[in-house]
């Protein structure tokens, strides 16, 4: 959870705030110049209890205070919290191809997608419907959508290499798009894969399907030796994707492909990153103005300053 505003007003917070501190300072030079002037300075500080002058301390904050709770509700500030998609449908779209059969993660790159991808199901409210498809050089559609999630993880163990070669990533992507249609909450296909798209129709034409039916599409694309750690490379992200190198990858066909229909794409090395790319991809930012709050609060502080100013805390007018 965090709180965000644009800083529209951060150099008129800081006028109003100084000239409140220059006028605070004048005004107590003045009051102390006309209390020693037509009166006995020691006597009305015994009177006072000591602290007359001090009290005057407590408005100069209340009024930062409000100023300050005023602007910040002008900046728009709004609360942010990460909380997991549930309120959408997905289909898994799970590359079969040979290459998924690389032992650079554990015990394979299938095995780990498979893995990773019965621990997201698990997570999922019985709201959310899944379905599954796996290809390689033809589409196959494993599961359909089901909110029963004991019956999609079977389905995912279940789940073997692809009977035809090639890899037809379009036309896989497609078809979880062609799954989604109809349904009334939004959509998300989730596509794992470690290489390019040979066969079939192109990524911008899956894209360009899926932005009809509007549905978005994540994309994890899988690559990396052994020799790969999350330390050394950590996920990378859309299109600030830069560190580490996929040859067999049409990194920027994914990245259009997912940037073009709302989504994002990530690029993982290893078993962990695969992991924390789903829990990245499929955390939602709830966001929720708050603006109302802080004018309420500089109400509130205004409230109290009058209050001040109006009982004996401010002993000399």
């Amino acid at each position: 959870m965090k709180l965000s505003f644009t800083a529209e007003y951060a150099g008129l917070l800081l006028l109003l705030n100084g000239l409140l501190v220059l006028m605070f300072l004048y005004g107590r030079k003045k009051k102390r110049e006309r209390v020693m002037q037509f009166g006995n300075y020691e006597t009305l500080k015994k009177v006072a209890g000591g602290n007359f002058l001090r009290s005057d301390d407590l408005i100069l904050i209340t009024r930062i205070l409000a100023v300050t709770a005023l602007l910040i509700g002008l900046s728009s500030p709004v609360l942010v919290q990460e909380v997991m998609g549930s309120d959408s449908d997905f289909v898994l779209v799970l590359d079969s191809s040979a290459s998924m059969f690389t032992s650079d993660i554990e015990p394979n790159r299938f095995q780990a997608a498979k893995d990773v991808s019965k621990d997201f199901v698990s997570q999922l409210g019985n709201s959310s419907q899944v379905g599954l498809i796996s290809y390689a050089g033809s589409v196959n559609e494993e599961q359909e959508l089901t909110n029963e999630h004991s019956a999609l993880r079977n389905s995912i163990s279940q789940t073997s290499i692809g009977g035809r070669g090639g890899t037809a990533t379009g036309d896989a992507v497609a078809a979880g798009v062609t799954m989604l249609t109809g349904n009334e909450k939004p959509g998300t296909v989730i596509l794992i894969t470690d290489g390019r798209n040979t066969v079939g129709q192109s990524l911008n034409e899956s894209a360009n399907y899926a932005q009809r039916q509007n549905t978005t599409v994540n994309a994890i694309g899988i690559g990396g030796s052994s020799n790969n750690t999350q330390d050394d490379f950590g996920i990378i992200q859309g299109n600030n994707a830069s560190r580490m190198e996929f040859p067999n990858l049409n990194r920027d066909g994914l990245n259009n492909l997912s940037n073009s229909t709302g989504g994002e794409a990530v690029f993982v090395s290893n078993r962990q990153g695969l992991q924390d790319a789903f829990i990245e991809l499929e955390e939602k930012k709830s966001r929720n103005d708050i603006s109302t709050w802080f004018f309420l609060l500089a109400g509130g502080l205004l409230v109290i300053e009058a209050v001040f100013r109006t009982t004996d805390l401010q002993v000399i007018p």
